[in-house]
């Protein structure tokens, strides 16, 4: 009996196909594992893994590329104001600001 298993997704374009085997290697999984093959006008994105992982792969297969992305993107951003305290204090400051400024108007 083997402790492997196949999770797979078919998805209308090699853009989407692609963006689902970046997802699957950012959440660790490995890159050699993950298969792209064109089945007509669609793309499968196929990849084996463990048992236990099975669940994990598929909720990633199907997950949405946007939401994906726009989690990146705030991971980013938050990176960003880590990397540069200065300009998040300064931000957070000209933000406190403007609402205390607008608050006091009548």
């Amino acid at each position: 009996m083997s402790d492997s298993a196949l999770a797979s997704v078919t998805l209308p374009s090699l853009r989407a196909a692609r963006s689902a085997r970046e997802r699957l290697a950012q959440a660790g999984f490995a890159r050699n594992s993950i298969d792209i093959e064109r089945r007509g006008d669609e793309f499968e994105v196929s990849i084996s893994t463990k048992l236990e992982n099975l669940d994990r792969a598929q909720d990633i297969l199907l997950g949405n590329p946007v939401v994906q992305d726009i989690r990146d993107a705030g991971s980013r951003a938050i990176g960003a104001f880590h990397d540069n305290r200065p300009l998040a204090l300064g931000l957070a400051a000209v933000a406190g600001f403007a609402i205390f400024h607008f608050s006091k108007r009548r």
